[in-house]
């Protein structure tokens, strides 16, 4: 009746095995400790766990052999054995019951021997085996020396070692050959853990290879050394990363403890590969929390600092820095401008899913206008909109038309018809022709739609520039899309810093 209250108590957050202590409330508490040889939370760290529960299969024969295996009186409604009771760390197919430090003394009673029909050439066999040398004795012998000084499978405060199974031409069970201390994990490896923290080997969990881990983070010294390095992590090159660096260290207000080189290549490294925060905390060394935090608030004051990057050119310097395809035909353009869009995903909200859903891409989206100046440079970029909003609603609620100045032109596709909005402002909109109403374009139409084609297409290679930024050729969580509109405004200011786009000496289209 004993038993059967304690059982009552604690059942299914405790192993079942009689003498066993191994419970759900110490596992936890060692997940929330701090690890002693990596530094970090054991939950966090590469540390193995020390044991896991399993469940009574539901089978009535296995459950049978697991209730004599466990041999007591009575047993919870929800019956748990964790992995430290079985040969395999866990039930498989060889090993299904657990065996291993089951709180009684097991009887071993040798197998039957089998009666052979020649008794007299099993005598023979038996005085040359004796007669002979006892080789196969002394090989049995050094297995167990090695078994006995194998590796522990995780370097940590805690210590799961799976002995080594038994052949299966011996007679005995597999768990006469193991020792049983009774829990002495934690003390029987301690020279073993010494020598494995030096050299930092650890154990995989799956497979048991032993590996030879690099635990050296990344770091913006040691990784970006040349240009290539930094346009692949952060998308600028080497000279403009360490001079954004120098230049927001005097901003920098946040208590963090990486090195603020670290810090704005974590944030340059999430805009450009996209790479989750699990990623980022692996690489640099922190918790996934933390990376997230770093991110949320470089991210704003990045925005703020490079915004001045984003400026709407004077008259002046865009007539001297047109490009020579501009100025045979379209000397006065002032900005070309464009929408793009980028995946988010679904919001659980039916009004907002409604209103970010966009027929052309089929998908849930944020849209943004881009506008940029003759020779390439982004001058203007909008706040985002839901995929649903049209052309003529952007540029109408997106500040665009303040910009504009009498005498203006501007240069967009077919779908910005904004005649009605520019005529007031005395601003010109170059487009190309509409075939509605027409049986077919005049000579004149299709010359001036090529035209117009030919140099359009520049804004459509910034954009290319701009979602060279994976975070905006991805998916854009819905938690990520409160920091969206500075994620924009840094990814442009970034692109700005590239060389121009347009270039006198080079027509053809230019590679990224």
């Amino acid at each position: 009746m004993d038993s059967g209250k304690k059982y009552k108590k604690g059942g299914g957050s405790s192993c079942a095995v009689n003498g066993c202590c191994n419970n759900r409330r110490k596992l936890n508490l060692w997940k929330e400790s701090m690890c002693e040889i990596h530094g970090q939370f054991h939950e966090d760290c590469a540390c193995l766990i020390p044991y896991k529960f399993h469940l009574m299969p539901s089978d009535c024969q296995i459950r049978a052999e697991w209730t004599k295996a466990i041999n007591r009186k009575t047993l919870p409604k929800t019956v748990f054995v964790c992995s430290e009771h079985f040969l395999d760390g866990l039930p498989t197919e060889r090993n299904p019951f657990p065996k291993l430090k089951m709180g009684y003394e097991r009887k071993v009673t040798p197998g039957r021997r089998k009666i052979h029909k020649h008794d007299s050439d099993v005598k023979k066999r038996k005085l040359i085996d004796c007669d002979g040398d006892n080789s196969d004795f002394e090989e049995l012998d050094l297995s167990l020396e090695v078994t006995d000084q194998s590796l522990p499978e995780a370097v940590c405060s805690f210590n799961v070692v799976n002995p080594t199974t038994s052949c299966a031409s011996t007679q005995y069970e597999e768990a006469d050959f193991v020792l049983h201390n009774e829990h002495s994990y934690a003390h029987a490896w301690t020279d073993l853990q010494d020598k494995c923290a030096q050299t930092n080997l650890t154990l995989t969990e799956e497979k048991g290879v032993q590996i030879k881990l690099d635990v050296g983070t990344m770091s913006a010294t040691r990784h970006i050394v040349t240009d290539s390095d930094s346009l692949l992590y952060t998308g600028v090159t080497k000279e403009v990363f360490f001079t954004l660096v120098e230049c927001m260290s005097q901003f920098n207000t946040f208590s963090f403890q990486l090195d603020i080189a670290d810090q704005i290549m974590l944030v340059l490294m999430r805009l450009k590969l996209n790479l989750i925060f699990q990623d980022l905390g692996r690489r640099f060394g922190i918790s996934d929390s933390l990376a997230c935090k770093m991110f949320n608030s470089w991210i704003p004051l990045l925005a703020d600092k490079l915004k001045a990057l984003i400026i709407w050119l004077p008259r002046e310097t865009l007539r001297d820095c047109c490009p020579e395809s501009f100025r045979e035909n379209y000397p006065r353009t002032t900005c070309i401008i464009d929408c793009a869009e980028t995946f988010i995903q679904r919001p659980t909200n039916l009004k907002s899913r409604g209103e970010t859903y966009s027929n052309y891409k089929s998908h849930n989206t944020a849209k943004y206008m881009v506008g940029i100046s003759p020779h390439g440079q982004i001058m203007f970029i909008s706040k985002a909109f839901g995929g649903r909003a049209s052309d003529k609603f952007i540029v109408e609620k997106s500040g665009f038309l303040d910009y504009l100045l009498p005498g203006d032109e501007i240069m967009a596709d077919r779908g910005f018809t904004i005649e009605d909005l520019l005529f007031p402002r005395r601003v010109k909109l170059n487009i190309p022709s509409f075939t509605k109403g027409k049986p077919q374009l005049s000579a004149e139409d299709v010359t001036s739609t090529r035209r117009i084609a030919r140099v359009r297409i520049h804004v459509e290679r910034a954009i290319r520039r701009l979602k060279v930024f994976k975070i905006l050729s991805g998916t854009v969580p819905v938690s990520s899309l409160k920091l969206f509109d500075d994620i924009l405004i840094v990814c442009s200011a970034l692109v700005n810093l590239k060389y121009d786009l347009i270039r006198d000496t080079c027509t053809e289209e230019d590679t990224e």
